[in-house]
């Protein structure tokens, strides 16, 4: 029985392939932890939209920047930025501040529709340690940015929290960090209690803990792979 040798120009197109996408991922990044870390400590008062804005502008340029890959995927995520940005730079005047709301709802398809494709590959994906755990840390601040973001939006709508039109945008920001902490170990949550919200940190809580099981897997996998 002859052996098949692996093709050598498809291992450095793997190669190129895997650096290309860890490329990506440095670039949302520098989306993801403003997001995160800066975004909520910004002061309480309407000043701060505008930096709250740019903030989320860059995440979507970034997040379209990953996708650009698949003709279908790219699209989808203009049309998504487009109508959201759009919608969250018209909150910015006192009068329309409402429109803050359906924008966090097409903000939620995107950071769907990215998360969707940072689970690809994460599941696909073979690099080393660092690359995993990588992509299992963007997926959790992508994952709890989304979470956050339902829970603030689901308190307006169940009226389970009261909300100052001039203050959206700060109490926006402060349920990111907090959608992150409620994926990565449950609990209750600062936005009241209803159905609605009960099934989201529900499904974020299980969301979590496939999460971490699929990067504890993977790693495990990759020692197995390496020791074999």
């Amino acid at each position: 029985m002859v052996p098949v040798r692996q093709n050598p120009d498809t291992q450095v197109i793997a190669r190129i392939s895997n650096r290309k996408a860890w490329n990506n991922l440095q670039v949302l990044f520098l989306a993801l932890v403003p997001m995160v870390i800066i975004v909520p400590v910004l002061p309480s008062d309407p000043s701060s939209r505008p930096f709250v804005l740019i903030f989320l502008t860059l995440l979507f340029v970034t997040g379209i920047y990953g996708m650009r890959g698949n003709r279908r995927r790219f699209l989808f995520s203009c049309i998504l930025a487009l109508i959201s940005i759009e919608t969250f730079w018209v909150s910015v005047w006192p009068g329309a501040s409402s429109l803050f709301l359906p924008g966090e709802f097409f903000l939620l398809l995107f950071l769907g529709h990215q998360a969707r494709h940072l689970l690809q590959e994460l599941v696909v994906f073979e690099g080393g340690i660092m690359d995993i755990i990588s992509r299992a840390a963007a997926l959790v601040m992508t994952g709890g940015i989304m979470l956050g973001t339902s829970l603030h939006l689901s308190g307006w709508i169940s009226r389970t929290a009261v909300y100052d039109p001039a203050l959206l945008h700060s109490t926006f920001a402060k349920s990111l960090p907090e959608g992150i902490l409620l994926l990565i170990r449950g609990g209750e949550c600062s936005f009241g209690t209803s159905p609605l919200i009960s099934v989201l940190l529900m499904f974020g809580s299980i969301c979590g803990f496939l999460l971490l099981a699929l990067t504890a897997g993977k790693i495990a996998g990759y020692y197995c792979k390496n020791r074999g």
